[in-house]
């Protein structure tokens, strides 16, 4: 017999009502088997994993491996929970189908596999997807006239739960004959009053506020512009050298251009999958479990935070320019 046959469901609901209830005795009381039940099948569960889930000197305290036992079971069970509520939708003939929501900034590729998955798990319950400007997609949430959204973030409202599901980084587009080219990474003080913010000042401004926010925090003014969603113009103009500008850096480049990190941060353009806190869907939270576990890390694993774009600093070769050394953390989104 596997390992993964000892962790059947049964045996997650003893060790869960063990951690609840704070004892073998009371837990046995409140699932309606005896008391030797329940500590038998828990030993036996430590034996198999050669672990020690609970410090039992210390009032059935969790030890480090408990800890990380609880958020399995957890997230198993309430992951069967939803498995089974959507089957049970599906067998009454009760899915309706999925009203979602995406905002221009969202790549084809995110929103392409978001609907493949939907419909690989849920092929008989459609899809409507509904495009629209962040703010309004938002609203549309909070009235009940979406189920869900993959949008790009910050995300701004304590009503809204948010799940990351892309992060890619941001670099700095310029011509590949500028002096800066030359460099590994551009120091912040070279991008002074030079790189401007073009997509998010209309249709975004809670990513805007952002990126002023943080180039600020590295010392640099973004340079004024009129605001347009047309990346090719953004590239021409940043080709005929009249700025620089952030891009992610997945664009593909007209010729003649070139994409640099800045010295000493490491920023991350995000999108999630949001919805309002209050959402009772089993299938959309099944749908989204999937989505999300191919993101999670295991750093997420012990606690639950809010979802912040984590920079990553990276061991590189600085240039001879750079005098600074700024961690900064991008797209912050709050629930």
């Amino acid at each position: 017999m596997s390992l993964d046959d000892h962790l059947e469901f049964r045996l997650l609901k003893y060790f869960l009502a063990v951690v609840e209830a704070g004892s073998f005795t009371a837990a046995a009381t409140r699932l309606y088997v005896s008391q030797s039940t329940i500590s038998t099948q828990i030993g036996k569960l430590e034996d198999i994993l050669n672990v020690q889930l609970f410090d039992r000197e210390h009032g059935y305290k969790l030890t480090a491996e408990g800890k990380l036992m609880r958020y399995y079971a957890e997230s198993s069970l309430k992951r069967r929970e939803r498995f089974v509520q959507t089957l049970l939708a599906i067998h009454a003939a009760t899915l309706v189908p999925l009203r979602f929501g995406f905002s221009p900034f969202v790549q084809k590729g995110a929103l392409h596999s978001v609907s493949e998955l939907y419909k690989e798990l849920l092929p008989d319950c459609e899809m409507m997807p509904e495009s629209g400007d962040t703010e309004e997609i938002l609203e549309r949430l909070r009235a009940g006239k979406l189920d869900a959204a993959l949008l790009t973030l910050p995300v701004l409202g304590e009503d809204f739960e948010v799940h990351v599901i892309e992060r890619e980084r941001l670099l700095v587009c310029m011509r590949n004959d500028d002096p800066l080219a030359s460099y590994e990474s551009i120091p912040p003080s070279a991008l002074d009053n030079k790189i401007s913010i073009f997509t998010y000042q209309k249709h975004h401004p809670a990513a805007y506020s952002r990126l002023v926010e943080m180039f600020n925090e590295v010392g640099i003014t973004p340079r004024p512009c009129q605001p347009t969603q047309n990346i090719e113009h953004v590239q021409w103009m940043v080709k005929e050298g009249h700025c620089y500008s952030l891009i992610r850096a997945g664009r593909t480049l007209l010729s003649g251009l070139i994409a640099k990190p800045i010295s000493g941060v490491d920023w991350t353009i995000d999108t999630g999958i949001v919805v309002c806190v209050d959402n009772d869907n089993p299938a959309l939270s099944l749908f989204i479990e999937e989505l999300v576990d191919p993101f999670r890390t295991v750093s997420e694993i012990p606690e639950k935070k809010p979802v912040v774009s984590v920079s990553v600093r990276t061991q590189r070769k600085k240039s001879p320019a750079e005098t600074d050394d700024h961690q900064m953390p991008l797209f912050k989104s709050r629930r």
